[in-house]
């Protein structure tokens, strides 16, 4: 079975700089897992770090939900970002939200760790 975290229909609470990383933080980050017979849908809480990033574009207003948007890493575009995740290499963050507000933010080393505790949304056929 595989995991991985849904871009479209997350929503961000907030982005913050510190100490040279940039910290995106999901309140409703959409984790599909899926088998040879189906799978499940849940919502959990989670923060994908950048480390030595740039914000590319001005700061949304949060917190806001995505509509489109990807992690492209070694040249490969996720828009389901496979979990769990931990790279060594330069990626790049391009998140498109309801509002047409968009954001996109390079950096090295991307990671996701899950927090608290999961709520069931749905099942997968």
């Amino acid at each position: 079975m595989s995991s991985g975290l849904e871009l479209p229909d997350s929503r961000v609470s907030r982005i913050a700089r510190m100490d040279g990383a940039v910290y995106v933080r999901f309140s409703h980050a959409c984790i599909h897992k899926s088998g040879r017979n189906g799978g499940a849908r849940w919502s959990q809480e989670a923060v994908l770090v950048l480390e030595d990033a740039s914000l590319l574009d001005a700061m949304p207003l949060l917190p806001a939900s995505i509509t489109d948007g990807f992690l492209e890493v070694g040249g490969i575009r996720h828009e389901i970002i496979p979990l769990p995740f931990k790279r060594k290499v330069g990626a790049r963050l391009f998140l498109m939200f309801t509002d047409g507000a968009r954001i996109e933010i390079a950096g090295n080393r991307p990671h996701i760790e899950l927090l608290g505790n999961k709520i069931y949304l749905d099942d997968i056929p």
